[in-house]
């Protein structure tokens, strides 16, 4: 993965997490997703994966194989 691509989706991250980003930081991350495929691609996954995660949170607990499939899966 180019460092350009590394740099943006750990901001991306930042943002699906709940972190507060600049303003200049959100246009620096759009611009970089509106130019690379891949990365707006993988966005649009991370955000959907963050989200049920989000709301199933509480629901029930993840059987620890499980959760390190899915966390090898998304690394």
């Amino acid at each position: 993965m180019k460092e350009e691509c590394q740099r943006a989706l750990e901001r991306v991250y930042l943002f699906l997490d709940g972190e507060l980003l600049s303003s200049e930081e959100r246009v620096e991350i759009r611009a970089h997703l509106e130019a690379c495929r891949p990365c707006f691609e993988r966005y649009g996954l991370e955000e959907v994966v963050t989200g049920l995660v989000a709301r199933l949170r509480h629901a029930h607990r993840c059987p620890e194989h499980v959760r390190v499939r899915i966390t090898s899966l998304l690394q």
